[in-house]
C-alpha cells in the first residue's frame, strides 16, 4: 500500500501586487530562526541584502501548488521521505520552466548542492543552482497557498495531517512570459 500519492499540480498567475500582500519579511524571517538549518544554507537567511532584489524584475508569478496525501497508518519517517521526493520532482519541473527571465522559488531550503559551503564559511560554489524558498524571500507561505490559490493547508494541532502542500512560484518578468509555462 502507497504510503502517500502526490497529485498534479495546480497553478494560477497571479500579479506582483498580489504576491506582495503576503510579504512579511521581517516576520516570517523571525520563524527562520527557530530553524535548525538556520544559517546552513546561501538560500536562507540572515541575509547581508534582501535577496528578493537579487532576483531581477517580475511583474508577475505563476504560483504552483501541490497536495501529497497520506495513507492512514503512516509513520512520520515515510511521510517526510515521500513529500521530500514530491517536492524534488516539483522543484525539478519548474527549473525545466526557467525561460524568458522567468525564476523557480520553492518552499524549503535549497538542494542544489549535495552540501551547502555556507557553514564552512566559503562562498556558494553553484550560484546558478542556488534557489531562494519563499519563506527565505519573506513570503508567508499558507497565506500564499490559501489566499491566491485557493489551497487549504493542513496544519493538524495532533497526529499526523491528511496531506501536505508543496508551494512554489516562478517569478516571470511578463504576463506572456507567465501564460507561456508549462506547468
Amino acid at each position: 500500500m502507497a504510503v502517500a500519492t502526490t497529485e498534479a499540480p495546480r497553478s494560477v498567475i497571479v500579479s506582483r501586487a498580489d504576491m506582495m500582500r503576503y510579504h512579511d519579511p521581517e516576520r516570517i524571517q523571525g520563524y527562520c530562526r527557530s530553524c535548525e538549518k538556520y544559517g546552513a544554507y546561501w538560500s536562507c537567511p540572515p541575509f547581508a541584502e534582501p535577496p528578493l532584489a537579487r532576483l531581477g524584475a517580475w511583474t508577475c508569478a505563476v504560483l504552483v501548488t501541490q497536495k501529497t496525501r497520506v495513507a492512514a497508518g503512516s509513520t512520520q519517517e515515510e511521510l517526510i521521505g515521500c513529500f521530500l521526493d514530491a517536492r524534488k520532482m516539483l522543484c525539478e519541473a519548474m527549473q525545466r520552466q526557467e525561460t524568458a527571465g522567468a525564476v523557480a522559488v520553492v518552499a524549503g531550503h535549497c538542494d542544489g548542492c549535495t552540501a551547502c559551503t555556507r557553514s564552512r564559511g566559503i562562498a556558494c560554489c553553484a550560484p546558478s543552482r542556488l534557489r531562494y524558498s519563499l519563506e527565505a524571500l519573506g513570503f508567508d507561505v499558507t497565506g500564499l497557498a490559501e489566499g491566491l490559490a485557493g489551497q487549504k493547508v493542513h496544519w493538524p494541532a495532533h497526529g499526523m495531517p491528511d496531506y501536505l502542500m508543496t508551494v512554489g512560484a516562478l517569478l516571470c518578468p511578463s504576463l506572456d512570459v507567465a501564460a507561456g509555462l508549462d506547468l
